[in-house]
């Protein structure tokens, strides 16, 4: 097989080639980082405040009051659950903004920027859900319940 003429460049490479803007996949991903990780926090710490409100009644008997079986149950659901989410938009976003260098000039700094703080925002918020996981199941949560009761 011949090698092209000297004077014709070689053509770029897939990987190397330049896009024009963003996809939706990746303005998505680049979202969900932002706003989606933390409100995937948001929303386990309120539930396991709702659940442990309900379980740990204080002495007052409550008709929708859980076991703790149960609710050791439901929390490890929601914390695999809400872990999982976490972890798939922060490495979402580390992705996107490894292909952010792909881009044409104009965009290319701009959703960068984007993508580096959606990979921080969903990094911070992942380390907050797993410390709020460890506290979740290293605290004897039932034995401090008993006492106020």
């Amino acid at each position: 097989m011949m090698s092209p003429p000297a004077h014709v460049p070689a053509p770029e490479p897939e990987s190397g080639s330049r896009s024009a803007a963003p996809t939706r996949a990746q303005r998505v991903a680049v979202g969900f980082a932002l706003l989606g990780v933390p409100l995937v926090w948001a929303a386990h710490v309120l539930l396991c405040q709702w659940l442990a409100a309900t379980t740990c009644t204080g002495g007052v008997v409550q008709r929708n009051a859980q076991s703790w079986s149960v609710v050791h149950g439901t929390l490890a659901v929601f914390s695999a659950l809400a872990f999982a989410l976490s972890l798939a938009g922060a490495l979402a976003a580390r992705r996107v903004l490894r292909e952010a260098t792909r881009f044409a000039a104009p965009q290319r700094e701009t959703f960068r920027f984007l993508a580096w703080c959606g990979t921080a925002v969903a990094i911070a918020f992942t380390v907050a859900l797993m410390f709020t996981i460890c506290v979740l199941f290293a605290l004897p949560l039932e034995r401090l319940c008993g006492a106020l009761s």
